[in-house]
């Protein structure tokens, strides 16, 4: 790789820098009990989190220290800001218990970052990851917030213990890579979980669902196809 492309790594590095700065802000709007706002911020952390390493790949710098840095900024943006501000918004009725879950989150994020780290490859995108990744498990947590008058503190609990549990599996699911069924699918999941956040109700947050296991059972299939291309 010449030098020329690598003076451009910068790029990727400041939507990186920018993901840490904005999931700091969420902290913060959580702090000070605008728990909307904190959402949406934690959403601009989502755009973010998926522009740099599609920059970084795009311009051919990717490399070891951005995976880290990228890294990181999961641990502020996807592990740290959204267990903050569940905390605050849904399981504070729940007093130590509540902060017990959302430390336990918070750990269940940091250890699935740092599995990725030492099984990833920092120049390419695998076609699936081994537990849920931070950033699923934030949006489920965003959307409790969304929806806290309608969830018990209790159950607002078992779900963030979920998405921890899930993020430590050894669950296998797709990434969004390349084209084909299961990309476009989960390219309209995407655009389902923003509909969500603007529209926060029982409808959208089924429908939401319903298309997550629609993209897992394409994914199984396109897998099982593969596998008997390849036995051939």
């Amino acid at each position: 790789m010449g030098p020329a492309p690598r003076r451009l790594v910068f790029i990727p590095n400041t939507v990186t820098a920018a993901n840490i700065a904005v999931g700091f802000l969420a902290m913060l709007a959580a702090a000070d009990g605008r728990f909307e706002l904190s959402v949406y911020l934690l959403v601009v952390c989502i755009f973010l989190d998926m522009a740099d390493g599609r920059l970084a790949r795009a311009l051919k710098v990717t490399s070891k220290f951005g995976q880290e840095m990228d890294s990181l900024s999961d641990t502020v943006s996807f592990c740290v800001a959204p267990a903050f501000l569940v905390q605050r918004a849904v399981l504070a009725p729940l007093e130590g218990a509540g902060v017990a879950v959302a430390v336990v989150y918070i750990l269940a994020g940091v250890f699935r970052l740092a599995r990725f780290n030492l099984t990833s490859d920092e120049h390419a995108k695998a076609r699936k990851t081994l537990g849920a990744p931070t950033p699923v498990g934030a949006g489920y947590l965003m959307v409790l917030v969304l929806i806290r008058d309608d969830v018990p503190a209790g159950a607002g609990a078992a779900l963030v213990v979920v998405m921890a549990m899930l993020m430590v599996s050894r669950i296998q699911l797709p990434e969004l890579h390349g084209r084909g069924l299961v990309s476009n699918m989960m390219l309209i999941g995407v655009a389902n979980y923003f509909a969500l956040v603007i529209w926060p109700t029982w409808y959208t947050v089924i429908w939401w669902n319903v298309w997550n296991v629609a993209i897992l059972i394409a994914a199984h299939r396109r897998d099982r196809r593969l596998e008997l291309s390849e036995s051939l």
